[in-house]
């Protein structure tokens, strides 16, 4: 096994979203040393940090890996062989299912970010959607392929626009959210919906555990915006906000859970949010307005 040294250095001087001074330190997460960034085995040089934004409520990480480092470690990684390739609805929750089959009954041409190996277009062509992926990793562009969608590697590479864009899983590994908001704006047509799917930093799990939120541990995971930063946008209007889990597996009956954090009272280990007592997700529709 290779295991790749990362100096881990980047810092924000501000809000990576609203763009505000007004910030302050949470507390250092646990991901230092040896962990995984997407399928690649690296090491971080520094412990990374949790902060907050008080005019926002959106959290970053800072001690982060550089940016240019960072599309290193994606396009050179097989995201298929770290995340799940199990079918969308078996994978995704029944809100999240039955939301997304709501968009896609209205067919139309859909972009999905950050595809990995394409499940969810793999289910809005099933309702006839003309679909497209935009994936970092090769391997990833080469299955969604042979699946009959169109791949692509970069923004800049795509000339067409469209009725839905989706970005499940996306926007907490983006180093400016600003500008890929402002590049699906360009990318839709009027009316057009950008639904996403992403971590809520403002539920309850991830309020009470602060830096020991487990959604902020990946190296990979390094911003959350919240419900008020969404609300504030002004090319897009917050058309619906579902709270959920990531997936079918992060919810869990309400005795495992209290079992769950039993076992962890008695051998004190300290909470990091697994498993929730409620939803720590939030699957957002965003409608373009002007």
């Amino acid at each position: 096994m290779t295991i790749t040294h990362v100096d881990n250095n980047y810092r924000w001087n501000q809000c990576p979203l609203c763009r505000s001074d007004n910030v302050r330190k949470i507390g250092r997460t646990h991901q230092g040393g040896q962990v995984k960034f997407s399928s690649r085995d690296i090491e971080l040089s520094s412990d990374p940090e949790l902060w907050v934004c008080d005019q926002c409520a959106s959290g970053f990480v800072q001690n982060t890996i550089p940016e240019a480092v960072a599309a290193t470690l994606y396009s050179t990684s097989d995201a298929g062989e770290r995340w799940s390739s199990m079918p969308f609805d078996q994978m995704k929750t029944t809100e999240v299912v039955h939301a997304m089959s709501v968009v896609f009954r209205d067919k139309g041409r859909v972009l999905d970010v950050g595809c990995n190996t394409g499940e969810l277009l793999d289910f809005a062509k099933a309702f006839g959607c003309v679909t497209s992926g935009l994936e970092f990793s090769r391997p990833s562009r080469e299955v969604i392929l042979s699946k009959g969608h169109a791949p692509y590697q970069s923004f800049d590479e795509v000339s067409d626009t469209f009725e839905i864009i989706t970005a499940f899983d996306v926007v907490e590994h983006l180093y400016d959210v600003p500008a890929f908001l402002n590049m699906c704006h360009g990318k839709l047509v009027d009316g057009g919906k950008l639904i996403v799917l992403t971590g809520d930093i403002q539920s309850p799990t991830a309020r009470c555990t602060g830096a020991r939120w487990w959604y902020a541990q990946p190296p990979e995971h390094i911003v959350f915006p919240s419900r008020n930063y969404f609300e504030g946008l002004r090319q897009f209007a917050l058309a619906g906000w579902l709270p959920t889990y990531a997936s079918k597996g992060y919810r869990l009956p309400p005795y495992r859970v209290w079992l769950s954090l039993l076992k962890r009272a008695i051998t004190r280990q300290k909470y990091d949010g697994l498993p929730s007592w409620s939803p720590d997700h939030a699957l957002i529709c965003l409608t373009k307005t002007c």
